[in-house]
């Protein structure tokens, strides 16, 4: 699905995805580790309710006063991801699989939604990005820098003149308190008017 999704130009074979996906996965052995740890630490924890801990995130199962239940995946930074009404079901290949309830893409109806480790890795990666920026923007805040929109992984900044690229970037590459050997860098550019590259 994955490799379908990607090939928005329809150049491979479909015929070919299965091949590029096993070679890739053979030439990216950690990542694929980390998928499968981050998976196991999931079942596990809505299986057993109780909390697991893998690659400096927990793993919790969470029952609320009304009867409503979640997994929690807490992030380095301290901030927790939620999965509705988790529930271990079986994918396609026959084997335990993790669902939860949320809006599908496609037909914005709130139904079960099967996930897997490569997902909730997807999720955790994107979380800690965000999480990451957020501590760039409020140093550049308090620098003074006027941040007018952000994107993504971008800060859209109306310098005034004596503020500099360089500053800039050196201010969002600064370590984060809860991550502090991660490494961090940023790159930009100087533009009269706001345009993607």
């Amino acid at each position: 699905g994955a490799m379908e999704r990607m090939d928005t130009q329809h150049k491979i074979d479909p015929a070919l995805y299965p091949s590029l996906v096993e070679k890739w996965r053979a030439a990216n052995p950690n990542i694929v580790a980390m998928w499968d740890k981050i998976g196991a630490a999931a079942l596990s924890c809505v299986r057993t309710g109780a909390a697991q801990k893998t690659y400096g995130l927990r793993f919790e199962y969470v029952y609320t006063p009304h009867g409503q239940t979640y997994m929690t995946i807490q992030l380095p930074s301290g901030r927790k991801l939620y999965y509705p009404r988790p529930h271990i079901t079986t994918n396609r290949w026959d084997h335990p699989s993790l669902a939860y309830w949320g809006t599908d893409q496609n037909t914005k109806k709130w139904l079960p939604i099967e996930t897997y480790g490569g997902k909730l890795t997807e999720n955790v990666v994107q979380a800690i990005a965000r999480d990451c920026l957020v501590v760039a923007m409020q140093r550049l805040d308090a620098k003074g820098y006027n941040i007018v929109m952000h994107i993504h992984d971008e800060v859209v900044i109306d310098a005034a003149p004596d503020q500099t690229l360089d500053d800039v970037n050196a201010i969002m590459g600064e370590p984060v308190p809860w991550a502090p050997d991660l490494p961090l860098k940023a790159a930009g550019s100087e533009l009269k008017y706001y345009q993607k590259d």
